[in-house]
């Protein structure tokens, strides 16, 4: 999912740019179509954009602003179109670059958003949103070791951004080094204590190390944080039963099916008959 809070900054960072010196005209129809964008009116958006570009076919910025109405919007073939333009006029576009590369991300052209986001990293070395949106992408394609890397450089900038470990932890985990995994996930809940799915799994990792006490502990603040977490249900019940509390997993796996969990179904039929 594109992160429209980070837009938002995007486009806050380009209206300060504008005022400054720029070969790219800033002109009303394009401070009106950015404010219009910001206020989800995209038709009103896009119409400012176009006559933007009616004064001026050479105006990068305009095309970007429709590139991210489109992609707000969810046209990303429209949006992509709209990148390349500004692209075309500007080589040096960095916003371009990461906005396409989530555009490319959202129809599967993978290769194509992992290029377009080491771009914007060629061309801004401290730009750490491309960092972890190639990240993602780098995994997708099981290059975990290399998702890894990107994330290690984003927290080298800003080592407060718990996203960073969440994803970090992740994709150690999906190389086999569980206790890396676990590492960021301490250093997560250290700064987000309230982010429920990272009790989740970290509570799932200590399971794998056959640290149920842990576990246990970890999946019952998850459900302390979400009362209906059918899955945070059934596996405690998985490791309550593997120590011998066979009637607390029992009434955790029926709490799971309760909650809408449908494999808490085969561990009732196991173990609870």
């Amino acid at each position: 999912m594109y992160p429209k809070y980070l837009l938002i900054g995007l486009i806050v960072i380009l209206l300060i740019n504008c005022k400054q010196v720029d070969k790219q005209p800033c002109n009303d129809h394009f401070i009106k179509g950015n404010y219009y964008m910001l206020s989800c009116e995209f038709d009103s958006a896009i119409s400012e954009f176009d006559k933007a570009i009616e004064q001026d076919s050479q105006n990068a910025y305009a095309y970007y602003g429709k590139g991210e109405v489109y992609l707000l919007q969810s046209n990303f073939e429209k949006a992509v179109s709209n990148f390349d333009k500004a692209i075309e006029i500007n080589p040096k576009f960095i916003l371009a670059y990461s906005s396409r590369g989530s555009a490319q991300q959202m129809v599967g052209n993978v290769e194509n958003s992992i290029k377009d986001f080491q771009q914007a990293i060629n061309l801004k070395s401290d730009f750490m949103f491309p960092m972890i949106l190639k990240s993602s992408q780098e995994a997708v394609i099981g290059k975990h070791k290399n998702a890894i890397e990107d994330l290690d450089n984003a927290i080298k900038l800003k080592s407060d951004f718990y996203i960073s470990y969440y994803y970090r932890g992740m994709y150690k985990h999906a190389i086999g080094d569980i206790n890396g995994a676990l590492a960021d996930f301490d250093k997560l809940i250290k700064l987000k204590p309230d982010y429920i799915n990272a009790y989740y799994y970290r509570g799932y990792f200590f399971g794998e190390l056959k640290n149920y006490k842990s576990a246990i502990a970890d999946l019952s603040k998850s459900i302390a944080l979400k009362i209906d977490y059918a899955d945070a249900y059934t596996l405690r019940g998985r490791y309550e039963y593997i120590i011998g509390q066979k009637e607390l997993g029992c009434i955790d796996f029926k709490k799971g099916k309760e909650f809408g969990d449908k494999n808490a179904d085969i561990y009732i039929e196991k173990y609870c008959k």
